[in-house]
């Protein structure tokens, strides 16, 4: 390209490698990336919590009791003027934490 032959990979490699250091080879390179593995997942786990805490600054954990009235977030197609909530609706009964009937 341009007058010039390109330089290969395989350009700079100084000697030939024997079937005796391949294993060693192979062994080495295992460990190489299990390790390089481990270290991905535990940068990922580290990742997931901080964007996690980083959501959940911002979430508000709202908590109803029995006879509050609320509104419900209408789920359906709407248009631009459409109702976007649906309600009031009483409170009867406290399932757990996040559901109510």
């Amino acid at each position: 390209m341009f007058g010039r032959l390109p330089v290969l990979p395989f350009d700079h490699q100084d000697e030939m490698v024997s079937l005796e250091q391949d294993s060693e080879h192979v062994n080495k390179l295992n460990q190489y990336l299990s390790s390089l593995t481990e270290q991905a997942k535990a940068t990922i786990k580290k990742t997931q919590k901080k964007y996690k805490s980083r959501y959940d600054d911002h979430r508000s954990n709202p908590s109803y009791n029995t006879n509050d009235l609320v509104l419900v977030k209408s789920l359906r197609n709407r248009h631009k003027f459409d109702i976007r909530h649906e309600g009031p609706f009483k409170i009867i009964q406290r399932l757990t934490d996040k559901t109510y009937i």
